[in-house]
């Protein structure tokens, strides 16, 4: 088993804004390059928001001090075999709802989510993102996607909540909302809910001359810091297993995640202006066909935690 950093990693690019005034330019190997404005840090806390599970689906074996839970769960998905079921589809919001994957290629329980997942890739409404973690590795086959700070997001998120365990598949929902392996039936109503939940912050972009301008106003007190992330993603990949538990299966992964960068923590009081713009040159890294979005997320648990997502901008 990898060892597993208990923070997000920042990177090497990675910036954060401490003082009310101060411009900070973040650049980057590919992709969107963020200068941010007018970003201040307070402190407060917040109660836990993630309605937490029962029982995990599939859990880790104990680290990091969770306890471990090794039975396999009933779940509401078809055998791998079969067809997943179809979602309905929806009027899309203005902007998206976020719903993150943690899965693995060493996880037998994992395929008919990440199919599951493939299906809302067509919603405009819906942002999904595929988050491989690395504790199934030891099983016999090596997550090629998996990353231990995706591991550290998900061990963030059960620390916010009081879940005794990691687990895959999860499936978290605007950052407020989790359940073991949902139906498509659960994940919509999940998504419906959260889609209609009042708006906390107001957006507007502005196209210019070398990219976008993008200004974010609270609607409302926040509660507290504000975290600013910019994600990297693959749009489509498909892996052929030819050991561990997923031996001999092939599998497309749907917005596999690639990167996570913090740009800015925001005090959520005055109004944040961004300016994204494209910088460098694709790579093995971050190939041709990498997507990006920005997650507008507020931290809970005297801000060590990542809780609600309040708003998810896509890029391109």
């Amino acid at each position: 088993m990898r060892k597993r950093p208990a923070g997000l990693g920042t990177g090497s690019a990675a910036w954060r804004c401490a003082a009310a005034a101060l411009a900070v330019t973040a650049s980057f190997p590919v992709g969107p390059v963020a200068a941010q404005q007018g970003a201040s840090t307070t402190s407060g806390s917040a109660a836990p928001v993630i309605a937490a599970p029962a029982t995990p689906g599939r859990a880790v074996p104990g680290a990091m001090g969770f306890n471990a839970g090794a039975e396999r769960g009933l779940n509401s998905f078809s055998p791998f075999e079969s067809v997943p079921p179809s979602l309905d589809s929806f009027t899309p919001p203005g902007l998206p709802v976020v719903v993150e994957l943690f899965t693995s290629q060493g996880c037998s329980s994992c395929p008919p989510v990440d199919a599951m997942l493939a299906e809302l890739a067509g919603e405009p409404g819906v942002l999904p993102l595929s988050y491989h973690v690395d504790y199934w590795d030891y099983l016999g086959w090596a997550d090629e996607f998996a990353r231990p700070e995706f591991t550290a997001r998900q061990e963030r998120y059960a620390r916010a909540s009081g879940e005794r365990a990691l687990y895959t598949p999860q499936l978290i929902v605007d950052g407020r909302d989790t359940a073991v392996s949902p139906g498509p039936a659960e994940l919509m109503g999940l998504i419906d809910a959260n889609r209609m939940s009042p708006a906390m912050i107001s957006l507007r972009r502005e196209s210019v001359a070398d990219g976008e301008v993008i200004e974010l106003m609270p609607l409302s007190d926040l509660g507290g810091q504000v975290e600013i992330l910019l994600v990297r993603y693959a749009p489509e990949r498909k892996s052929d297993m030819t050991a561990g538990e997923n031996r001999g299966r092939t599998v497309t992964y749907t917005n596999v995640v690639l990167h996570m960068d913090r740009l800015a923590h925001w005090d959520g009081m005055a109004t944040l202006k961004l300016t994204i713009k494209p910088d460098g040159q694709p790579d093995a890294h971050f190939p041709e066909d990498t997507r990006h979005a920005l997650l507008i997320q507020k931290l809970v648990a005297d801000e060590q935690y990542p809780g609600p997502i309040v708003a998810a901008i896509r890029l391109d």
